[in-house]
């Protein structure tokens, strides 16, 4: 008759906090990883000075991200960890209005990826690492185009705006906005969406 081995109840949970060990470790070095981007737009990044950055030896370093391409996958993935349950915190608001005010504010946080555009991030990522930026950026796109269809039903967004075709366009100018601009993009957003005026198409 076979022998059934049974792991234990503590087995099973020591080879959870493992897991839930080493994931932090990864995001915690991706996260420094990150930090050297927006500082130096990578010009100096390397398995060296990102372990010394990290405070880690570089054997294990190489434990957790055998290439520096590995790294920027995981910083690209960094991006979209989140995206589920920010866009719960987003849809839990009433306001519509409320809700583009907090979407704008996030994604121009300086503190998410300080001076460092989208454009010059994407420029240094590997085609992984690109995949997982553009499929975020997807999602956060959707996720605004469902706030302006929200405004419009509410009436508090004018009725002749188009929710895809704006949410890009608002998500662009978000993208692109330096923390010094920020108050700006909401202006023109504000504009954008006021259903005061009707816009000329």
């Amino acid at each position: 008759m076979p022998t059934t081995i049974r792991k234990s109840p503590g087995s099973t949970q020591w080879a959870d906090l493992t897991q839930a060990y080493r994931t932090g470790q990864r995001e915690s070095i991706a996260q420094t990883a990150m930090a050297l981007l927006v500082e130096g737009g990578g010009v100096g990044l390397s398995m060296s000075a990102l372990a010394q950055a990290a405070g880690i030896s570089r054997p294990t370093l190489y434990r957790y991200y055998p290439d520096m391409e590995s790294v920027l996958v995981g910083v690209a993935g960094l991006f979209s960890q989140h995206d589920e349950s920010f866009a719960a915190e987003i849809m839990a608001e009433s306001d519509p209005r409320q809700q583009l005010q907090t979407f704008i504010d996030a994604v121009t946080d300086p503190s998410a990826h300080g001076h460092l555009t989208a454009v010059e991030l994407e420029a240094a990522l590997p085609p992984e690492g690109r995949a997982l930026l553009h499929g975020h950026e997807d999602r956060a796109r959707g996720l605004l185009a469902d706030i302006l269809r929200r405004g419009i039903q509410a009436g508090v967004f004018a009725s002749d705006i188009n929710p895809d075709t704006d949410a890009r366009l608002i998500f662009g100018l978000t993208q692109q906005a330096q923390p010094d601009s920020v108050e700006r993009v909401h202006v023109l957003v504000d504009k954008l969406v006021q259903p005061t005026k009707r816009r000329k198409s």
